[in-house]
């Protein structure tokens, strides 16, 4: 007993010797972790980090400019005369967690955007700077995860393509309750409708995510056996669909991307039927992300590879032979130069210039691409046609000028 009593007095002593003692009375001398230094064969890892995470970008006919983010839950809407973060409004939403993406302007003013997570539609009347006049369009399926939404300008019905629930709703003009929506199921399950692109005042056009077809669906369509499916003549089994790239370009003429983002397929309907034509891009530009149509019938692009790029696409008859041709000759593209993320939206503003969300960025790109102007020989794009709109964090404004409050 006295033996284990010794040895116990014994550690106690060492303990508080070597290891308390030095600590309080000598602090320098307490064990520390020395720094890493090179020897150590360490890295370091910079982690790209965004405060707002915009997605959808959109314009409505009265000019006025709609971006969601995904970090803040909430929509910014910026007046025709604003390019900046000082004169935007921040419109919060009610459901949390409810991914607001993208964003349909509506030829009246206002807009509709989708709330994919929370299976929800916000209409955003134009004049409303405050969440409390916001609505609430609930789809009548869940889930549904509304993914892509278009407007007919003709006659002012707005579509939207519900991924999970395999059918597109029809919203009349001027409904905005979920009793006088119309569902549309799409023939086959598992179709996983995603992008869409209307032919005004006839119908429109829907991407089949898993099937890789396409489906027409005319403007009096209220059920499924009025839909006319496509099959895409792909020229390899690799190739996909990209699922949210159709864009109507006049003329009884769709253009929409492959998966792969190299090729631009041109799709003709007529009275001689339907026929398709590849084009396939130049290399170096990387993959295209994203197109949409100026008024002139050329495709506007976005490529994501080692840099970004953006561009003109000139669809003239030249330009679409039946057997394929390179796009080459009838491209302007340039590098835009300016660092980090990935395109996430691209929306027409009000006088020719295009408006673009970068994912993990807290900026909005805004370019303009005039040939004689912005095109020249180096391979970026000119500075005047370009110009970055950077959101600051952390920060709760209020705007007498244009009496509207901002709440981050």
């Amino acid at each position: 007993m006295k033996g284990r009593m010794m040895m116990f007095v014994l550690r106690a002593c060492f303990l508080f010797f070597f290891v308390f003692w030095p600590s309080v009375f000598f602090p320098s001398a307490s064990f520390a972790a020395d720094p890493l230094s090179e020897r150590d064969n360490y890295q370091t890892l910079k982690i790209p980090v965004a405060e707002y995470g915009f997605r959808g970008v959109g314009k409505d006919g009265r000019g006025q400019i709609y971006l969601t983010s995904l970090l803040k839950n909430g929509i910014y809407v910026l007046p025709p005369s604003c390019l900046k973060q000082d004169c935007a409004t921040f419109l919060r939403m009610r459901s949390p967690l409810s991914d607001p993406g993208q964003v349909v302007g509506l030829p009246r003013g206002g807009a509709i955007v989708l709330l994919r997570l929370a299976d929800r539609l916000i209409y955003i009347p134009f004049g409303c700077y405050s969440s409390g006049c916001l609505r609430t369009i609930v789809l009548p399926r869940t889930p549904s995860y509304p993914s892509s939404g278009v407007v007919d300008p003709v006659t002012h019905t707005v579509w939207v393509t519900e991924q999970l629930a395999d059918q597109v709703s029809k919203i009349p003009s001027g409904c905005f309750r979920t009793s006088c929506m119309k569902s549309i199921n799409l023939p086959v399950k598992g179709a996983a409708p995603s992008g869409m692109t209307v032919i005004p005042g006839k119908g429109l056009w829907v991407t089949e995510k898993n099937r890789d077809r396409l489906a027409f669906i005319p403007d009096a369509c209220e059920k499924t056996s009025c839909i006319q499916e496509v099959p895409v003549p792909f020229h390899s089994q690799s190739e996909k669909l990209h699922p949210f790239s159709p864009v109507f370009i006049g003329d009884g003429k769709i253009a929409f991307l492959l998966k792969r983002g190299r090729i631009v397929s041109v799709m003709k309907t007529g009275s001689r039927g339907i026929s398709f034509v590849f084009l396939e891009m130049e290399r170096g530009i990387g993959r295209a992300a994203s197109i949409v149509a100026d008024k002139k019938g050329n495709l506007i692009l976005l490529a994501k590879g080692s840099r970004l790029h953006v561009g003109k696409i000139r669809l003239s008859k030249n330009c679409l032979h039946e057997d394929g041709n390179s796009l080459s000759a009838c491209t302007e593209i340039k590098v835009l130069p300016i660092s980090g993320g990935s395109p996430t939206g691209l929306a027409e503003g009000r006088h020719g210039e295009y408006w673009m969300t970068l994912r993990n960025s807290d900026q909005v790109i805004l370019f303009r691409l005039n040939s004689s102007h912005c095109f020249g020989e180096y391979p970026e794009i000119r500075a005047r046609c370009y110009q970055t709109i950077a959101f600051r964090r952390g920060e709760t404004l209020y705007h007498r000028e244009y009496h509207q409050e901002v709440s981050h």
